[in-house]
């Protein structure tokens, strides 16, 4: 089974990416936070909420994205546990049990980091808008998680620290450009070694 983070910036090609990832194995899908969650920075800068709350204001906005996700055809689960087919995690009841801090530092991509790592998975797949981690103006086909420490990357500040404490790689590609994501998965599933190979970028989980 695969761990796949459905960012909110692919927002307008669900559809199409539910079709992409069918035939790929099982996917449990971790949401983003997508306008929910922007929602909510936009009032946090205009109300200075506690950062508590609103910490589990856009995990609540994941599960709303969630919901839209499922409204394509696929099914729901609010528990950890590893799926047949295709499923949307709904997450707010199961982080209220986590040692997640409740931060802006921490969002849907640490999240899944922490499923992943919870179902003994050792690799997240995060579909985000860009090609991968970008440095210095280039795109970085691979790198350690520790490497990415207080960078401003796509990928959010507290997530390189958890993939090294729990060993999960993450691997971000754009699911905006059509057969990468299902590219990267048949091809790794077929053989590890070409892994590095698919267009975007392999964070080790060390």
């Amino acid at each position: 089974m695969r761990v796949v983070k459905m960012g909110g910036s692919v927002a307008s090609r669900v559809e199409g990416l539910l079709k992409e990832l069918e035939g790929c194995g099982d996917i449990l899908i971790v949401p983003g936070g997508w306008i929910f969650a922007e929602a909510v920075r936009k009032l946090d800068s205009q109300r200075k909420l506690p950062e508590k709350a609103a910490h589990w204001m856009c995990i609540a906005g994941m599960e709303i994205y969630g919901y839209y996700i499922s409204s394509f055809g696929v099914g729901t689960v609010n528990e950890l546990r590893k799926v047949s087919g295709i499923a949307v995690l709904l997450p707010y009841l199961i982080l209220k049990s986590s040692n997640l801090p409740e931060c802006w530092e921490v969002t849907s991509d640490s999240v899944a980091v922490w499923v992943a790592s919870r179902l003994g998975i050792n690799e997240v797949v995060k579909i985000t808008d860009v090609d991968g981690v970008i440095l210095n103006g280039r795109l970085v086909e691979r790198i350690k998680a520790s490497e990415l420490a207080g960078r401003n990357t796509c990928v959010d500040g507290f997530a390189p620290k958890l993939m090294v404490e729990e060993g999960v790689n993450m691997f971000v590609c754009n699911g905006l450009r059509p057969g990468r994501v299902k590219n990267y998965i048949l091809r790794s599933q077929a053989s590890l070694s070409v892994q590095s190979h698919a267009k975007g970028t392999l964070i080790e989980g060390k």
